[in-house]
C-alpha cells in the first residue's frame, strides 16, 4: 500500500518558527512533526510514501531521509511551483497509479484513526474517494462537509452550489483522503485543489465520494498555539508508541537522562537526552525539553516548549511559551505567551520583534 503526504505548503500560519525551515520538520516531542504521520502509516500497512516538496525541502529530506527508520520507503516529488494539493497528487501520478487503493493525508496533523477500517470500509463501498471526518463543531472554524444518510458526501464548503439538505449531517474533513488510481483521470495537469476544484466537479457530475467519520484523537497543527497545544495533548495523552520506550512512572518522560534532581515535577514532562537541569527548578503542566538543552537554577516552566539545544538563564519563569533552538534567554526574567527567537533571520519582519538579550521575542 502507498500513501501521498503533502508537505508543499509554505506554513505561513506558524511563522514565525517556519523562518528556515518547512513545517513538517518542527520539532514535536523532540521528534520532526512528519514523522508521527509517516508511522502511523506504516502501522497500518503502508510500505511506501511519497512527500511532496516545495519550502525548504531540504529541511524535511534531512530529518525524513529514506524512511528506513520510520517503518516504510519514502520518495520526494519536488514542485518547483506549488501546484496545490490535487496538482501535487498529479505531479506525483507515476510513483501512485499503480498502487491500488491510497492514502492522501496531511504531513502537520495527529490522528489516531483506524486506516485499516477506514480503507477496508471504502474499498467495500466501490467510492473513488473516501475523506475522513469528524463531527462539526461550530467553535473551530473548520469548512462544514455534508454528508447524507448513506454516507455519501453531498457537499464541501457550500460546493457544489444548491440549496442545503437539512436531513444530512455536518463534519469537518481530517486531511485524510482514501482514493482510487482513477481519481487522476479527474485532475488536469498544474494547479489545483483537491476540495475545492476537483471534488465539486465529481459531486456535480454523479460521482461518489464516501465519508469515513472518526470519533478518536485528532490535532491540527496550524499555527504556534495549536503546535504547543498540540504538542502538550499528546504529552499528555501518553499513548504516542514513540513515548513507551521514555517512560517513567509518574507521566515522566526520560530520553536517555535520569530524572533531575532537587527539581519539582508536574507531568506531564519529557526531557531529552543531554538536557541539564538545574537544581531548585520546577516544570509544570506540560513541559518538553529537547536534546542538550540547559536549565538553569531556580527556573520555572509551565506549559513550555524548549527546542534543542536552547539555554534558560537562572531564575527565570516562561509559561506557554516556545523556546527555539540556539536562543538563550536571560536570568531572571518572567515572561508568558511569548516564542523566541534566534537573533540572525527574520528579514522584513523584525517591526512585530523586541529583543530579549541576545534573542528576539514576539508573542504567541
Amino acid at each position: 500500500m502507498k500513501a501521498m503526504v503533502l508537505s508543499a505548503g509554505l506554513g505561513e500560519r506558524m511563522w514565525p518558527l517556519t523562518e528556515g525551515r518547512a513545517k513538517p520538520s518542527l520539532p514535536l516531542l523532540n521528534r520532526p512533526i512528519i514523522a508521527f504521520a509517516l508511522e502511523h502509516l506504516a502501522r497500518h500497512g503502508v510500505k511506501e510514501a511519497v512527500i511532496n516538496l516545495h519550502y525548504q525541502p531540504e529541511s524535511i529530506r534531512g530529518t525524513v531521509g529514506d524512511g528506513r527508520k520510520l517503518g516504510l520507503k519514502v520518495h520526494y516529488s519536488e514542485e518547483p511551483i506549488i501546484l496545490g494539493t490535487a496538482g501535487g497528487l498529479k505531479k506525483a501520478e507515476p510513483l501512485l497509479k499503480d498502487s491500488g487503493s491510497f492514502f492522501m493525508i496531511n504531513s502537520d496533523s495527529l490522528s489516531d484513526c483506524d486506516l485499516g477500517a477506514a480503507i477496508k470500509k471504502h474499498q467495500e463501498s466501490g467510492a473513488l474517494a473516501t475523506m475522513v471526518l469528524m463531527p462539526q463543531d461550530p467553535k473551530t472554524g473548520y469548512s462544514t462537509v455534508e454528508m447524507d444518510d448513506r454516507e455519501r458526501i453531498v457537499r464541501i464548503a457550500g460546493n457544489p452550489p444548491g440549496d442545503s439538505d437539512p436531513t444530512a449531517g455536518r463534519y469537518f474533513f481530517t486531511g485524510i483522503h482514501i482514493l482510487e488510481p482513477e481519481i487522476f483521470d479527474f485532475i488536469p495537469p498544474g494547479k489545483s485543489d483537491i476540495n475545492k476544484d476537483i471534488y465539486p466537479q465529481l459531486l456535480a457530475s454523479g460521482k461518489v465520494i464516501r465519508g469515513h467519520v472518526h470519533s478518536g484523537f485528532w490535532r491540527e497543527m496550524g499555527n504556534p498555539r495549536l503546535y504547543l497545544e498540540g504538542a502538550i495533548s499528546v504529552l499528555r495523552g501518553g499513548k504516542d508508541p514513540s513515548l513507551q520506550p521514555l517512560q517513567y512512572p509518574g507521566g515522566i518522560y526520560l530520553d536517555r537522562v535520569l530524572p533531575p534532581k532537587q527539581v519539582s515535577i508536574e507531568p506531564p514532562v519529557l526531557i531529552g537526552r543531554g538536557a541539564i537541569i538545574g537544581a531548585k527548578s520546577a516544570l509544570l503542566g506540560g513541559v518538553v525539553i529537547g536534546r542538550q538543552v540547559t536549565i538553569g537554577k531556580g527556573c520555572s516552566l509551565r506549559s513550555t516548549l524548549v527546542w534543542d539545544g536552547a539555554r534558560v538563564g537562572e531564575g527565570s519563569s516562561l509559561s506557554e511559551c516556545i523556546v527555539t533552538s540556539g536562543v538563550s534567554i536571560p536570568a531572571g526574567v518572567s515572561l508568558t505567551n511569548k516564542i523566541f527567537l534566534r537573533p540572525e533571520g527574520y528579514q522584513g519582519k523584525k517591526q512585530k520583534m523586541e529583543r530579549l538579550g541576545q534573542c528576539w521575542m514576539i508573542s504567541l
